[in-house]
């Protein structure tokens, strides 16, 4: 299996924090790492499975290319976006992105059965933005304040809006065995 993940980064420094935790989870696979500013030229078919890794709050500079995402909406790979990958995967379905604050440990409860999490857990969230709907989406968990998982009706791309590369490892490593 080959992996692609894609760094959300504007700065370098920054995949410390959000690339390189997710590297210790699927260092076992075969994986190449882009940052989103060269995504336009890539060829996604050599990927099986493709992880849109997270940001820091104030880095927001990947919501200009939101456009080269789009490639990934129809080309059959297996998507998993955490927090910003979990809101251009939001937007590459036309779903409506709110401000909506959330810093720190939540409460998570589990809404349907799904591949990647089951009952209630814990988890890490730092994200300026979410969904209060969804549309094209199941919802598969929440927290009081807003949608943490979803999954796409028609397609395998899962989103969490948490980083589970702090305390919920397993549900990146449940996605690879999707």
């Amino acid at each position: 299996m080959k992996i692609l993940l894609i760094s959300t980064c504007k700065e370098k420094l920054s995949e410390y924090e959000f690339v390189k935790p997710i590297i210790e989870i699927i260092k076992s696979f075969d994986y190449d790492i882009i940052n989103y500013r060269n995504l336009e030229t890539l060829d996604f078919q050599i990927y099986d499975k493709v992880i849109i890794c997270g940001t820091s709050l104030q880095d927001n500079d990947y919501l200009n290319y939101l456009f080269d995402f789009n490639r990934l909406k129809n080309n059959g790979k297996e998507i998993l976006g955490i927090c910003s990958g979990f809101q251009i995967i939001c937007s590459m379905f036309d779903e409506e992105i709110i401000v909506q604050e959330e810093i720190g440990m939540i409460n998570v409860e589990t809404q349907i059965k799904n591949p990647l999490a089951s009952g209630n857990f814990q988890a890490y969230n730092m994200h300026n933005f979410s969904v209060d709907e969804v549309t094209s989406f199941n919802v598969l968990a929440k927290s009081e304040k807003t949608i943490q998982m979803i999954s796409h009706k028609e397609i395998n791309a899962f989103g969490v809006s948490f980083h589970p590369e702090v305390r919920n490892q397993e549900i990146v490593t449940n996605f690879l065995l999707i």
